[in-house]
């Protein structure tokens, strides 16, 4: 935009130039006529220079353009790619959140199932110290009547002992008494001869 006005603005000076020289050669030549010459080239290698400048930055211009685009599409892609990696944070966030919540469930279960076996263990262990206790109870009580047993056992065997004396003592007697008897018998002949 800047060289355009400046292309204009040497146009113009150029254009009043020739026009008032135009003017003055139509009556003759005058003194500033090489001057205006120069100029007149001046004014063309300016030209010519501002053209290939105009041409540069119109190339530069589309370079701009082009490289703005592949810039805005590197920008799209890239916020595509960080839109990808997002969306695998975010599923891995949920999915790691998915597999806490079925471990945690999990630990759940099996601490359950763990507290669940501690009371049947101490429901049985309660049974086996009832069984323990009425064995202990029965195998007292056994003792208990185990010594009757023998007590009475003694008491019999004495009984026995002091029925062999008894039976001894009158087995004895009976002796006495049939010897006694005999005797008797054999005095109560000697007197009747």
């Amino acid at each position: 935009m800047k060289y355009k006005k400046t292309i204009i603005t040497i146009t113009a000076a150029a254009a009043i130039s020739f026009g008032a020289g135009a003017a003055l050669a139509d009556s003759g030549s005058w003194v500033g006529t090489p001057n205006l010459a120069h100029t007149r080239s001046i004014i063309d290698q300016l030209g010519d220079k501002l053209t290939t400048q105009s041409a540069t930055i119109s190339t530069l211009s589309q370079q701009s353009t082009t490289y703005q685009s592949q810039l805005t599409d590197a920008k799209g892609n890239l916020m595509s790619l960080q839109n990808q990696v997002a969306n695998l944070q975010s599923q891995l966030t949920n999915e790691n959140a998915a597999f806490q919540t079925q471990l945690q469930q999990k630990i759940d279960e099996i601490n359950q199932k763990i507290a669940e076996g501690n009371q049947k263990v101490a429901d049985k262990q309660k049974e086996l110290d009832g069984v323990q206790s009425q064995l202990n109870a029965a195998n007292s009580k056994a003792s208990d009547l185990q010594q009757q047993l023998n007590s009475l056992q003694q008491k019999s065997n004495d009984s026995e002992n002091k029925n062999s004396d008894l039976q001894k003592q009158l087995d004895n007697a009976l002796q006495d008494a049939k010897n006694t008897e005999t005797h008797a018998q054999d005095v109560l002949n000697q007197q009747q001869k």
